[in-house]
């Protein structure tokens, strides 16, 4: 009998999951290497170095980051409709294509639609990305180790963006796409020896593909002779029977109906995913690391804008790798409830300390702004940005979890269209103190709803709830 110890996460059970979690991010890695390059780029692009033979502009610019979120938005629509019924694995190498088209259309740049389409297409893979992946990893994996594996996709992220602040700061523009296009063919690669999930082969009635897939996921070997794993073929049997029964009893495999959304307990669910999407988006978890940059400009600091924005990339890996260590020790709403106060704490010390000092006291402590965003990275990276996606996951019935999850990420990526849409108007026009204010108030707003209303989902069943 495998061991059930979350210590033991490098038993023989779980090493096929965490290879083929491994292999997923891979993709994660390489998205938020495109979106760590936007933030030193735009800076690069609107100055008089750019190495384009055309301007942009602070609307061009807003633009660039705001077209991604109508992207999300077509991504989101397109992977929730296509998910169950075209399986996990196709739509995993389906989101690989609009990803390299981003950076192709990087490379060969004539015009700033060439950006807008460019950043349109990293949004569909986005949407892929945290949709379809999430799911994938939730089905495969136990749920002893499920939420470690789920956080992992942040501290990928976090080391994505990193690499790509330095690569935008220190390479040659033209040279950086011919880099990264090569990670989601390693992707596609990786992904050929991977089965679909048994789940998903289970509600459409492939019972023998689906038992050869949970099989290969638990690293089952039937003929493995090993005294240790000598009772594993009829364990084997009795979980991969106990998932059947309860796709089966729990109405999986029929068809979804209006009544499964329209309940109470469904729509509270529904809501309080609702605020912990304006919590993700609002305080702007997401539009920072956009920006990074640029707020550091319109702190006052004397230090250099994209040294800033490398350094907290650090900070943010930091961040992911604690979300990774924690999450299953000591469950999702103390890390998330924890991250929501750091950020505000940061947030509106960043802010009054740009509106309470002169441009003197600014110079003699430029590190303060840096120290602020710290906190305010590394609170959201572990809590409001790192579990977001296992919290919603976990959160709804098994029946409509893929739907569930398509509408919320839909409404994400509303936000998100409108987050970087409006960011840069509080930024240069309302000024960095607003901003800041604005943002760590919705931290504050938030967090009460979200500590008096949310449940802990940590060790839930992805089958039978």
């Amino acid at each position: 009998m495998h061991a059930k110890s979350k210590s033991a996460i490098f038993n023989k059970r779980y090493r096929r999951q965490i290879l083929a979690t491994l292999t997923e991010h891979i993709m994660t890695f390489a998205h938020a290497a495109g979106l760590g390059w936007l933030s030193p780029t735009l800076n690069i692009l609107q100055s008089p170095a750019s190495p384009l033979d055309f301007p942009v502009t602070t609307e061009d610019a807003s633009w660039i980051g705001s077209t991604f979120g109508l992207g999300f938005i077509a991504g989101n629509v397109f992977f929730g409709l296509t998910m169950d019924h075209f399986g996990r694995k196709l739509n995993m190498y389906i989101l690989a294509f609009p990803h390299m088209i981003f950076w192709i259309l990087n490379y060969l740049v004539q015009s700033v639609e060439y950006l807008y389409v460019g950043r349109f297409s990293a949004g569909l893979a986005s949407a892929g990305i945290f949709l379809v992946v999430p799911v994938y990893i939730s089905e495969i994996t136990d749920k002893d180790i499920r939420g470690a594996l789920t956080a992992m996709a942040m501290m990928f992220f976090s080391t994505g963006l990193l690499s790509g602040y330095i690569l935008a700061t220190y390479l040659d523009y033209y040279l950086i796409p011919c880099i990264i296009v090569v990670l989601p063919i390693i992707y596609l690669v990786g992904n050929l020896f991977l089965p679909e999930t048994p789940q998903c082969l289970l509600k459409h009635g492939r019972e023998k593909e689906a038992k050869l897939s949970f099989n290969f996921y638990k690293n089952i070997e039937p003929q493995d002779k090993m005294q240790c794993f000598a009772t594993q073929p009829s364990v084997a049997i009795s979980e991969f029977k106990e998932l059947k029964t309860a796709i089966e009893l729990g109405g999986l495999s029929a068809p979804v109906t209006l009544r499964d959304f329209f309940n109470r307990s469904t729509l509270f669910n529904f809501f309080t995913a609702a605020i912990l999407c304006l919590l993700n988006q609002l305080s702007g978890s997401f539009a920072i690391i956009n920006y990074m940059a640029n707020i550091f400009a319109a702190s006052g600091s004397t230090i250099d804008p994209n040294v800033s924005a490398i350094v907290m990339g650090f900070v943010q890996i930091l961040g992911s790798l604690s979300a990774t260590v924690l999450v299953e020790r000591f469950g999702r709403r103390p890390l998330l409830l924890s991250s929501a106060v750091g950020m505000m704490a940061g947030m509106y010390s960043f802010g009054a300390f740009v509106q309470f000092t002169d441009a003197e006291t600014k110079a003699a402590y430029n590190w303060v702004p840096i120290v602020f965003m710290m906190l305010v990275v590394f609170t959201a990276s572990y809590g409001v940005f790192g579990i977001f996606f296992t919290i919603v996951v976990e959160m709804h019935p098994a029946k409509i979890r893929v739907q569930a999850l398509s509408i919320c990420m839909l409404f994400n990526s509303i936000l998100v269209f409108i987050t970087l849409k409006l960011y840069p108007f509080f930024l240069f026009e309302l000024g960095i103190t607003v901003t800041m204010y604005s943002c760590a108030s919705v931290c504050v707003a938030a967090g009460i709803y979200l500590y008096i209303f949310l449940p802990e989902t940590k060790g839930k069943s992805m089958d039978k709830d």
